[in-house]
């Protein structure tokens, strides 16, 4: 996995209650032609490396929907198995984690 790079898509949301979460689009893009495009199927992670010393993926960008914001990326999976992305602007301490539970 040399030089192989890794994305991640939006396949299920919880959009609490309201619209069916195949209605959403992605409203906020900064390119209005992409407005209208369903928010399932986006590639919100892309160009991750996989850092073998570190056990993450690094150097990726993560794309934020809700406001159209692309930010700097970087993955690792916990020892608990819990996914935890990590979208910062240029510096890591300043930057917000989310965290994935795999089902």
């Amino acid at each position: 996995m040399v030089n192989e790079k890794f994305k991640a898509e939006i396949v299920w949301f919880d959009p609490g209650e309201g619209k069916p979460m195949e209605t959403y689009t992605d409203l906020h893009n900064p390119d209005e032609s992409l407005r209208g495009r369903k928010v399932l199927g986006i590639n919100v992670l892309r160009d991750l490396s996989y850092q073998s010393t570190s056990r993450s993926w690094e150097d990726g960008i993560v794309y934020d929907c809700s406001s159209g914001r692309e930010w700097n990326a970087s993955v690792y999976i916990d020892k608990y198995g819990l996914l935890k992305v990590k979208g910062y602007w240029h510096f890591k301490f300043i930057g917000r984690t989310l965290t994935f539970k795999r089902v």
